[in-house]
């Protein structure tokens, strides 16, 4: 997915969202953002799109987005 010339995933979300992404050898993905919220946008994005077309992919970004901007910065996320 990643690795992949284009990722319409992370076109998507560059195109709303200011974020960092590395891939490492081993394949783990990094994600650097200003705002914990944007991290879990942009990871879980990236998990839940594995499975899913480009064009399912930039729908899914479109809600995440939009949720994103509905929520209240306030909240507190724990990553386990």
């Amino acid at each position: 997915l990643l690795s992949s010339p284009t990722c319409p995933v992370l076109d998507a979300l560059g195109k709303k969202l200011s974020f960092e992404t590395a891939v490492g050898l081993n394949g783990r993905v990094w994600v650097n953002a200003s705002s914990p919220s944007t991290v879990i946008v942009v990871a879980n994005a990236i998990m839940n799109s594995e499975s899913l077309s480009g064009v399912q992919q930039r729908i899914m970004v479109e809600k995440l987005i939009q949720n994103l901007k509905l929520s209240s910065q306030s909240y507190t996320f724990m990553i386990f």
